[in-house]
């Protein structure tokens, strides 16, 4: 016969069990919305710094700048691309992010110029379920249009935020996102695998090397990187760290964005383009006879 003290003791551990089967639920099946919202919390403000290749040659430097408050958060993207042996030499691109505080999209700000623009086009979430677009191409008037979505729409650059801090990225699993392709200017789905899990060595200091004249490796970080595997776009792709940044990526399929410091990737570009610069003119300057 049971004693009082064994049906104590049965009914604690039967309530231990509950409670590890709903921790185990929890973690297993949290609503998006809600792994959103943690995710956020995980956010580190600041700015990464890119230089723009083109085989081993750089052609450009990018930046991504995250911001927080307490009404959201911010994402600031920049690239610029002067290659010489490209058909559109000059390319020049801005992006103006905002988010809630559960990473959701709420609007956006996209300027292309350069040899491609100007073109500028803004979008603003209604309820997660239309996407507001005004876009404009030259001196043109504006033209807008509503894009009933089914989902959450997200900006490519914000993709790695939510997958790396939300999902958690696995190798060999499979994310699916609304993105917003810029250079369509519709949104659709893409799946993301992870193809792959790897270290990297990143340079995050440089200094000045006077007897070249330009700026070298100071100092090294080695970061964990996963590799992104596009189903159809390329819009998100390439290795990414356990913050949401990227890392090495492709976003034109053309050119590849590999992080470094500031100096390298600023700098460097702008030297670079001072000694082009100087020779283009030292060959078209007339000899004196």
């Amino acid at each position: 016969m049971l004693t009082r003290r064994d049906s104590l003791g049965g009914a604690i551990i039967f309530l231990w069990l509950v409670g590890l089967a709903l921790l185990a639920r929890r973690e297993l099946f949290v609503a998006e919305p809600e792994q959103m919202m943690e995710a956020a919390l995980l956010v580190v403000p600041g700015t990464a710094y890119y230089e723009v290749m083109s085989g081993e040659e750089r052609v450009g430097w990018a930046s991504a700048s995250i911001d927080t408050s307490r009404s959201g958060i911010s994402v600031r993207d920049v690239m610029v691309i002067d290659a010489p042996d490209s058909a559109a030499k000059r390319f020049a691109a801005r992006a103006r992010v905002s988010l809630t505080p559960g990473l959701r999209l709420t609007s956006f700000a996209y300027e292309l110029g350069g040899d491609h623009g100007p073109n500028r086009v803004s979008g603003r979430m209604s309820e997660d379920t239309v996407l507001q677009l005004i876009t404009a191409t030259g001196k043109t008037r504006s033209d807008t249009v509503r894009v009933p979505v089914r989902r959450a729409v997200m900006w490519p650059t914000t993709v790695p935020l939510a997958l790396a801090l939300a999902a958690r990225p696995k190798v060999g699993r499979t994310y699916k996102y609304s993105i917003y392709d810029p250079t369509t200017g519709t949104p659709e789905d893409v799946q993301l695998q992870v193809g792959a899990e790897s270290l990297f060595v990143v340079p995050d200091s440089a200094k000045l090397d006077d007897a070249r004249g330009t700026w070298i490796i100071a100092h090294e970080d080695t970061v964990r990187g996963w590799r992104l595997d596009p189903q159809g776009s390329t819009l998100v792709s390439g290795w990414i760290d356990e913050r949401g940044r990227a890392i090495e990526t492709r976003p034109t399929g053309t050119f590849t964005l590999r992080r470094t410091a500031y100096e390298l990737a600023f700098q460097n570009w702008t030297l670079d383009a001072r000694r082009r610069a100087a020779a283009t003119r030292a060959h078209h300057t007339p000899t004196k006879r």
